[in-house]
């Protein structure tokens, strides 16, 4: 019997070196970045704190968005202040508790939110999610991410950094046995915005995929319709004008095949609601608005010139409706 209590012993200790371990590897940079006045999310959040009532328009959504919608542009288009909220990998529960955080110290006139199948399905890059609520100033708020969003998983990954960096640490692995360089870290940003000056090469396009859909994707429709349903009641019971909208994809990738289930779940879904605008920025104004392989860094990210072409179609929206 001591023999096996000693055996859990040495265990349990194993286990907590080891979650040590990887805490440090992978917070020490972020600590280092918070440290420097270089980490985004740090950035970003302490935009929203220290400017109150500074922004008119604020942007939710993933990593597309804050490649996506330069402030500079919409700003002089809509001569307003605008902001961009969009971080890595948000998931739509995230949007939502992020705009909590962020009314509690801005008033907007306009909210808009990105959405694409994989910013609601049933995997979770919990350590993007959790770096983005350590800035909430709210405990609440914080909590609330962390319990209702994602439930015993949520809590744990929160707790355990062997399973918040578990991907991570797999991603790692596998580098080991490719010869993929890792990216240089991000540094160009402008109100939330970064402006990515990489341009896709031709060996990338040739190996693009078609658009997810709902055979590869869990996508899940009652995740989606909570969380949305929770941001229009914020939105309208602070009336904010809620504008939707899909993010453009390289034309290339999208003629690799006919698949319009993203397309058409959300052209139908937000036929629902009268008071939100959604637009497909892939198809929107195609005879003003037109973008090119070149107008992107990777399949499914747009780079400066993307960018541009983004945040006017954003701008033309707002002006005509």
């Amino acid at each position: 019997m001591k023999m096996f209590l000693k055996h859990i012993a040495y265990g349990l200790i194993t286990f907590v070196l080891i979650n040590l371990l990887i805490a440090f590897i992978y917070e020490y940079p972020a600590y280092k970045a918070i440290k420097n006045k270089t980490h985004k999310n740090y950035l970003k959040w302490n935009s929203i704190h220290s400017n109150k009532n500074a922004y008119d328009l604020i942007v939710l959504g993933s990593s597309r968005s804050y490649t996506g919608f330069n402030p500079n542009i919409i700003d002089k288009g809509l001569n307003l202040e605008s902001f961009n909220m969009g971080t890595s990998a948000q998931d739509i529960a995230e949007s939502y508790y992020t705009l909590v955080e962020i009314l509690d110290y801005q008033n907007p006139k306009y909210v808009v939110l990105e959405t694409y199948l994989d910013l609601s399905d049933d995997s979770h890059d919990y350590y993007q999610i959790f770096s983005n609520a350590s800035f909430f100033n709210s405990k609440k708020n914080k909590y609330n991410l962390i319990a209702e969003g994602y439930g015993t998983k949520g809590i744990g990954n929160y707790f355990i950094p062997l399973m918040k960096f578990n991907q991570y640490i797999k991603k790692e692995i596998t580098s080991l046995f490719s010869e993929n360089n890792k990216k240089p870290p991000k540094k160009n940003w402008y109100k939330g915005f970064y402006r990515d000056t990489v341009v896709v090469t031709k060996e990338q396009i040739k190996a693009f995929g078609p658009i997810s859909n709902y055979n590869n994707k869990s996508f899940n429709r009652e995740r989606f319709d909570t969380y949305f349903n929770k941001i229009y009641e914020l939105t309208k019971s602070k009336g904010i004008k809620l504008f939707t909208l899909r993010t453009p994809y390289p034309p290339t990738r999208i003629k690799i095949n006919d698949n319009k289930d993203e397309e058409n779940f959300y052209k139908n879904y937000f036929q629902d609601f009268n008071d939100v605008g959604y637009f497909d920025l892939n198809n929107y104004k195609k005879n003003k608005f037109t973008y090119s392989d070149t107008d992107f860094s990777d399949y499914h990210h747009t780079n400066y010139t993307g960018a541009s072409i983004m945040s006017q179609q954003l701008v033309d929206i707002i002006s005509t409706h």
